[in-house]
């Protein structure tokens, strides 16, 4: 076994540091803290590219350690859970792979690591920990609608405000496997976007395609046309799962939509300014967000980026 040079050395102490550093923010700072919740895997995957698996694989360790030293065990079980596995799982399936099948394999093997783990933790102290979950995000809900009753609104403004927690909580119950799901696959596309810049820029020796040609696998229709019949069947326990494995699937389709709307951006040389207020009003609206999907979806048999022949 090879172990870091000297020269190594002081990158895994920068990558340690910077590991640390994110996730800490992530852990202490609500709202701005979660862009260092999606770049906590950066470091480790970048150094490993770089340098070596090895230094990413000391990167972990390092940052693991300082987590454990210096703050609560849960947030080190959450950085080995949610941060650790992406850094040491990304380099690995982007070698020999595109970027669509390292992404989907490195977020798969995560997720499947993140259940089994739980599924362990449950088991052991025999708890259902499905009911414990949602348990805690009913107690969340219910906590928040006290918070606003103290607020000083208007009495049918408040009641609207608790109608609407309330149902969103009930969908949060039934969907918060997909969006576990969809949060780490957010984690593992921010973290590869970040090292697509660093190959452009030259910093990294890695062969990455552009985002506009990202293109689903065929086969995927099928999953989202089971799921979507399926939640037509009459049993609590198949349209959960049907649901959370479609919006999983849209999610997918999602990003589909972007790389295709990234193709016409480039090729009608749409402006920075003129992409960025797309994509600000994109996140402050939900029907956009599914247009986007359904644009995904339609590309599959529109295939709106293949150039069209001119006749001569």
């Amino acid at each position: 076994m090879n172990f870091p040079s000297k020269g190594v050395l002081p990158d895994i102490l920068k990558g340690s540091v910077a590991t640390v550093a994110l996730f800490l923010a992530y852990a202490s700072l609500p709202l701005i803290g979660m862009l260092g919740g999606l770049l906590a895997p950066l470091p480790g995957v970048y150094y490993s590219l770089r340098v070596g698996k090895i230094a990413g694989g000391a990167i972990v360790i390092v940052s693991a350690a300082l987590l454990g030293l210096i703050s609560d065990v849960r947030v080190l079980i959450l950085y080995l859970l949610q941060s650790a596995t992406v850094s040491l799982l990304l380099p690995l399936f982007l070698q020999g792979r595109s970027v669509a099948r390292a992404i989907v394999l490195a977020t798969g093997l995560s997720l499947a690591i993140i259940l089994a783990v739980s599924a362990g933790y449950s088991m052991t102290i025999g708890i259902n920990l499905d009911a414990e979950v949602q348990k805690w995000l009913s107690a969340g809900i219910a906590q928040t609608a006290a918070l606003y009753s103290k607020s000083g609104l208007k009495e049918e403004e408040l009641r609207a405000l608790q109608d609407g927690l309330r149902q969103a909580g009930s969908v949060m119950v039934r969907v918060y496997p997909a969006m576990l799901a969809i949060g780490q696959a957010v984690i593992v596309v921010i973290t590869m976007l970040a090292i697509a810049g660093f190959a452009r820029r030259g910093k990294l020796q890695l062969a990455i395609g552009e985002f506009r040609d990202f293109r689903n696998i065929d086969h995927l229709i099928w999953l989202l046309i089971i799921s979507g019949f399926a939640l037509l069947i009459p049993d609590d326990t198949v349209s959960r799962v049907a649901l959370n494995l479609l919006l999983v699937v849209c999610f997918a389709y999602f990003f589909q939509g972007l790389a295709v709307l990234a193709h016409f951006f480039t090729r009608f040389a749409v402006p920075a300014i003129g992409r960025f207020f797309f994509y600000f009003f994109l996140i402050l609206q939900p029907y956009l967000l599914a247009g986007v999907a359904i644009l995904g979806i339609f590309d599959m048999w529109g295939n709106f980026r293949t150039p069209k022949q001119q006749n001569l």
